[in-house]
């Protein structure tokens, strides 16, 4: 690649406005993370044409505005053809509208409220859950792998229903020698998933749990992405360190709800 180039201090002070919490570390851990190839002198200097701080800048508003966990971000970066430059507004326009959890997204407009049968007759009270200690991170008991079929008998539905699963990003299958299979993480939300079922709720109503779920993942990747990379202590640090924050969100999550329903059920 020709033409001029900037050092990782000058594309530090290029994003610095925009993006006031780009740091040097953050720039090297997104780099670590392969969702930055800047090119290298044979001094080991990075290189970063304008192409690459554009590609950069995309991925900081990405995570800014719409709180995107890396993995989505790159599976987005991966897309053939995809130019990061076509969705940046252009230097000094308006600013954003601050972000926000709750904000709607052009992947909720088919999100509707769902339609229960007036005979219908919802039990809210707190239901008791085994004690996970104080982890909530900590992957769900047990390791199973089975195929969709499998999965559909071990939840009581047909393939169909866990194929629509899985398609919304509600649960993520592995190719096992030419086979998707599932694994524990998927049979607890299929579960989950038959139990709101029962209800009335529809399987794509589930996906206000995944558009939240990976905002959550993109703000707490940012406070503690580079800490978690590390080993030993640091490492066991920032994990103790990311469930107390996973618990504080769960806390003020309940207080919503609770504010949101509770006139409705006094």
């Amino acid at each position: 690649m020709s033409g001029s180039h900037h050092s990782i201090g000058e594309v530090l002070s290029l994003l610095k406005e925009e993006h006031p919490d780009v740091t040097i570390a953050k720039i090297r851990f997104l780099e670590s993370q392969g969702l930055i190839e800047p090119e290298r002198t044979p001094s080991g200097y990075r290189k970063f044409y304008d192409a690459d701080v554009e590609r950069l800048r995309w991925i900081l508003t990405q995570q800014s505005d719409n709180f995107l966990p890396l993995k989505v971000i790159r599976r987005r970066l991966e897309e053939a053809g995809f130019d990061p430059a076509s969705e940046l507004p252009p230097r000094g326009s308006d600013p954003l509208p601050e972000p926000t959890l709750f904000r709607r997204t052009d992947d909720d407009e088919d999100v509707e409220a769902p339609e229960l049968e007036a005979e219908t007759v919802i039990d809210l009270s707190e239901p008791e859950i085994e004690p996970r200690g104080d982890a909530p991170l900590d992957s769900p008991g047990g390791s199973v792998s089975m195929t969709a079929g499998e999965l559909a008998d071990a939840v009581g539905v047909d393939i169909g229903y866990i194929n629509e699963l899985d398609r919304l990003g509600l649960i993520e299958s592995i190719d096992l020698e030419g086979t998707a299979a599932f694994d524990h993480e998927a049979l607890v939300v299929a579960k989950a998933a038959v139990r709101f079922k029962a209800y009335g709720l529809e399987t794509r109503h589930l996906r206000m749990f995944k558009v939240a779920g990976e905002r959550e993942a993109g703000i707490l990747q940012q406070l503690l992405g580079p800490r978690l990379l590390r080993g030993g202590d640091a490492r066991t640090g920032a994990r103790e360190d990311l469930n107390e924050l996973v618990r504080l969100g769960e806390t003020i999550q309940r207080s919503i709800l609770r504010r949101g329903i509770g006139e409705s059920i006094d």
